[in-house]
């Protein structure tokens, strides 16, 4: 499937610190413990996350700082439920972003459905990343 990046990620790059907000915002209501995120990881988190789900340039980096992330995560005795949740809560905004921009681009068409799969295809991608990190770091510490 060819790359999906450009158009699509030029229309969400330009208004990543106002998609910021609302990711921040939802994970606030939905996941407290995540609450505290600085805002400077929401969107290195957002614009690693569009890099992955629109088959950009850089995945392998961005996928990269997903298993940091979540390394960090149980060094620091953090659940992987409420990261999970506050990953998929993030992710829920970035696909709902590409979809809108998607179809203002491509009117449902192939290389709209094209977006989507790959979307759909990233999200997992960095859930799978962050959440086996997460894992390794967490048993490496001793943790059941």
């Amino acid at each position: 499937m060819r790359t999906t990046a450009a158009p699509v990620t030029r229309r969400l790059t330009d208004r990543l610190d106002e998609i910021a907000v609302e990711v921040a915002g939802s994970i606030t209501a939905r996941v407290p413990a995540y609450a505290h995120l600085p805002d400077k990881v929401i969107t290195r988190a957002l614009r690693d996350g569009l890099v992955v789900c629109t088959g950009a340039h850089g995945k392998a980096a961005a996928l990269d700082w997903f298993r940091r992330l979540g390394a960090r995560s149980a060094r620091a005795g953090q659940d992987g439920r409420q990261l999970e949740s506050a990953l998929r809560t993030g992710a829920r905004v970035l696909v709902r972003e590409l979809a809108g921009a998607a179809a203002r681009l491509y009117p449902p068409n192939d290389e709209f459905v094209a977006v989507m799969e790959r979307a759909f295809t990233g999200e997992a991608e960095i859930i799978e990343a962050t959440l086996t990190a997460h894992r390794i770091a967490h048993a490496a510490d001793g943790r059941p």
